[in-house]
């Protein structure tokens, strides 16, 4: 309800005074709340993403959620469902090193020659399983890989650095 005052002006009356109060005093106390909300974190940076090469000029381009190989004559395989029939896995992890070392446990060159490689207890992984294979990409440092790759009991090493 609304009263004019003796000079003419509009006057909250009562009730509704009251609940002007309320929600000012709500607005007030509120006010420090909502200039404290967090800034939106930017999401980190994925070391794995981008293209990486072998001695041989193979190269890998690692995606946020899948593979593409190339050939040095330019042909290229995107690694999915289609091309895996139907198997097919890809994430990131972190693995021990002695994981590592046992993906090639009936060659023991092979896996001296990765124990070699392998320093630090534990390493970043992108795992990718595609058919009756898998591709395991050990994160050395911000610029080389080593990429295991089996296919059954049989396994193969390959070292790759970013371009």
């Amino acid at each position: 309800m609304c009263v004019v005052s003796k000079k003419g002006q509009p006057v909250l009356a009562g009730e509704t005074r009251k609940q002007v109060g309320r929600a000012i005093a709500m607005l007030i106390l509120a006010a420090p709340a909502l200039a404290c909300v967090a800034p939106e974190q930017p999401t980190a940076r994925n070391p794995f993403i981008g293209t990486w090469a072998t001695a041989d000029n193979d190269s890998v381009t690692i995606r946020q959620e899948t593979i593409v190989q190339t050939q040095p004559d330019g042909r290229s395989t995107s690694l999915d469902k289609n091309s895996c029939r139907g198997v097919f896995r890809f994430g990131y992890d972190t693995q021990e090193r002695q994981a590592l070392t046992d993906l090639v446990p009936r060659q023991p060159d092979l896996r001296k020659k990765l124990s070699e490689l392998l320093v630090e207890p534990s390493y970043p992984v992108a795992r990718l399983d595609c058919d009756r294979g898998d591709q395991t990409y050990v994160l050395l440092n911000d610029s080389q890989l080593v990429a295991i790759y089996r296919d059954g009991d049989i396994g193969a090493i390959d070292r790759l650095v970013r371009r």
